[in-house]
């Protein structure tokens, strides 16, 4: 199904019955990230493909991270949710902690695993790395077809995310990647529960311990031998966990 939300034409799906829980998946994926945790839930699943990915719409301009969570929440809105947890990985979870930030009268929880968002200093390797990219780049612009060669170089020091990225939604990237919402994460009042990967290189386990720092009403679960995909690399632990907060969070209603 889609919608269409501020001009974007944004794709989700609804599965199951009962208590509401809505998925935001991390950059390059799109919402089947989550259908092997779905299909085992005794919950009705909202699924939604974030503009620029699975069968949304890419956005018009180089949109950021806030203007993210204000499509997805006008969507939750649409869509009639009186009541519901927000589930984000990576990205995904960034964009949901936004949302979260804005204490919405529907959101119950709050489940972020392995989400960006906080700056942290640069390891020495990939401030070498940076610093060696920008000094072949101020090389290369003396040169004959500098725009093809400046590709490759993006190409060979660039993230995996960001050799797989193109046009606006490359543009989108460089913009989200720069971002620090440390402060905006504070005003987060509902229960939320952070899940990482101890191996987790994207994002470590740093980053989760300062999100647990600033969001009063959370608690950090570190899984062994997981890496930037927890949930699924350690998904029987996840399955028990989220159960077990889905069920603490709505066992009131």
């Amino acid at each position: 199904m889609k919608k269409n939300v501020n001009g974007i034409n944004i794709n989700f799906e609804i599965t199951g019955k009962g208590k509401i829980v809505v998925f935001l998946h991390g950059w390059g994926g799109n919402l089947h990230s989550f259908y092997p945790i779905t299909r085992l839930l005794d919950y009705q699943s909202v699924l939604i493909d974030l503009p620029g990915f699975g069968k949304s719409d890419i956005p018009n301009s180089t949109i950021d991270s806030f203007e993210y969570a204000n499509y997805i929440q006008k969507l939750i809105e649409e869509l009639k949710i009186d009541e519901a947890i927000l589930v984000g990985h990576s990205f995904g979870g960034k964009v949901a902690a936004i949302i979260a930030s804005n204490n919405p009268k529907w959101l119950k929880g709050l489940v972020l695993i392995s989400s960006p968002g906080i700056k942290t200093k640069k390891k020495l390797k990939i401030t070498i790395k940076i610093f060696f990219y920008k000094f072949l780049k101020k090389i290369i612009s003396v040169f004959p077809k500098k725009e093809i060669i400046l590709e490759k170089l993006k190409n060979k020091f660039g993230s995996e995310d960001f050799k797989r990225s193109t046009g606006t939604m490359r543009e989108i990237l460089k913009k989200v990647v720069n971002e620090d919402i440390s402060d905006t994460i504070q005003s987060i009042k509902c229960k939320t529960l952070l899940i990482w990967g101890e191996n987790d290189k994207d994002v470590p386990v740093s980053i989760g311990k300062k999100y647990n720092e600033k969001i009063r009403n959370s608690r950090l679960i570190i899984y062994k031998n997981a890496g930037h995909f927890p949930y699924i690399e350690n998904f029987e632990k996840f399955l028990s966990d989220f159960n077990n907060f889905l069920s603490e969070v709505y066992k009131n209603d």
